[in-house]
């Protein structure tokens, strides 16, 4: 289905995955005859649909701005999608991106040689493992995408987020202890009954439980999913070939932002990236924008559709060269 939206075009897509039908939407420029260059958009994570429960919106227009068009889809289980986005961890979220992409090629509204990719977050770390992977695509940014992995993070994120709520240092270090004995739990793939006895009726009662919550069965599942990820981004980084991007928000505080951005520069320069920015923003947090207006980064936006469309129209000289 086609429609038009302002200035944009809509179009209404869905892909098989796994026996999952998952469902979203191409928005691309104008409705005229030239296929389009265009960025799959990935969430971070948690329950999300296509528009990243809002998130999306001023992106999605800065790189339409560019003649760049966008396609995201509802995780498993979410808004139009069938299934269940907890049951899915990194290999499976890339696999899904993956099919997404193969959709976009068969897309006629598309330009098949012109494919992007951006995540954030979790996304971003999704967005390293397709550039490892596919050197032809046109360009990766990766937003707020750690260089640690996935039970590191966890980690990094329990304490600092709780810091910067005004914890003290013991509460901080009994959240850390919990975050660290549920991934052991998860590990040794013991019951959710056993983690209920064991560690959660007594973390349920302490003013830190929630940056880690585990409430029924299904939770537990995803928490045994992604504490057994073995994902190392150093080493898709260093296998990156593609036009890469990545940005940081230097008052991140799920993620160590400057360690971060000198191990991406690092490890991208190890491996022999040709085409390679790293950003931190100074003032920006997780998700690039202001605590207290939750407004974006000034330039940040102008940045990521800048940069993807001088990639994008590079491309499009090369490709009538050829």
């Amino acid at each position: 289905m086609t429609a038009e939206s302002g200035a944009y075009a809509v179009d209404e897509l869905t892909f098989e995955w796994n026996g999952l039908t998952l469902a979203g939407t191409l928005h691309r420029p104008s409705l005229g005859t030239e296929p389009a260059p265009a960025a799959l958009l990935f969430q971070g994570s948690g329950a999300s649909d296509r528009h990243s429960n809002g998130f999306f919106g001023p992106i999605r227009a800065a790189f339409l701005d560019q003649g760049i068009a966008t396609f995201a889809f509802d995780k498993p289980g979410c808004s139009a999608s069938t299934g269940d986005w907890r049951r899915h961890g990194l290999e499976d979220r890339a696999d899904q991106a993956q099919a997404a992409l193969e959709r976009l090629q068969h897309c006629t509204a598309v330009d098949a040689d012109r494919l992007g990719v951006f995540g954030h977050s979790q996304g971003g770390w999704l967005v390293q493992m397709l550039a490892a992977e596919l050197p032809d695509l046109t360009f990766a940014i990766a937003n707020s995408a750690p260089s640690i992995g996935v039970a590191d993070q966890d980690l990094h994120g329990c304490e600092h987020t709780l810091r910067n709520r005004g914890f003290d240092e013991s509460a901080i270090a009994d959240a850390v202890a919990f975050v660290a004995a549920v991934h052991e739990a998860a590990r040794r793939n013991n019951s959710f009954e056993t983690v209920q006895a064991e560690l959660l009726s007594a973390a349920v009662v302490q003013p830190w439980y929630g940056y880690l919550t585990i409430d029924d069965e299904d939770d537990w599942t995803m928490a045994c999913v992604w504490a057994t990820e073995l994902y190392d981004p150093i080493d898709a980084l260093q296998r990156i070939r593609c036009p890469f991007l990545a940005v940081y928000g230097a008052l991140d505080p799920l993620l160590p932002p400057w360690r971060s951005a000198r191990e991406t520069a690092a490890a991208l320069l190890e491996g022999g990236a040709e085409d390679a920015t790293v950003v931190v923003m100074p003032t920006g947090n997780h998700r690039i924008q202001h605590d207290d207006t939750e407004e974006f980064v000034e330039g940040y936006l102008d940045l990521l559709g800048d940069w993807a469309a001088r990639r994008a129209t590079d491309r499009s000289g090369r490709a009538e060269a050829n």
